[in-house]
């Protein structure tokens, strides 16, 4: 891995834990879409001490249920767009907690 690739993943791991979101991630580090922020957010993580991963999942899971219920709570939105957000936050979710 290259060390200009750690340290994005760094400062992507540094950046969600200050709650940015991935589109202002991608765009602080000059990367393509949020999706990018999102695998350099978990490569950084899956580096970290098994201790400090509960702690940063558990942050990160909490930030995902705040999304999920706005979403949810969300009138503006049809019940599909409402449906499609919530199976993203899923997905983030089932990346987030993968080994």
């Amino acid at each position: 891995m290259a060390i200009e690739q750690l340290d994005t993943d760094d400062q992507a791991l540094v950046l969600r834990t200050q709650s940015k979101n991935f589109g202002k991630i991608a765009e602080a580090l000059g990367l393509a879409r949020p999706n990018d922020a999102n695998e350099a957010f978990n490569r950084a993580l899956r580096r970290r001490p098994a201790d400090e991963q509960v702690t940063i999942r558990a942050d990160e899971n909490k930030r995902l249920d705040h999304l999920a219920k706005s979403v949810g709570a969300d009138q503006t939105r049809t019940k599909e767009e409402v449906d499609e957000r919530l199976r993203s936050i899923d997905r983030l979710r089932r990346r987030l907690m993968a080994d």
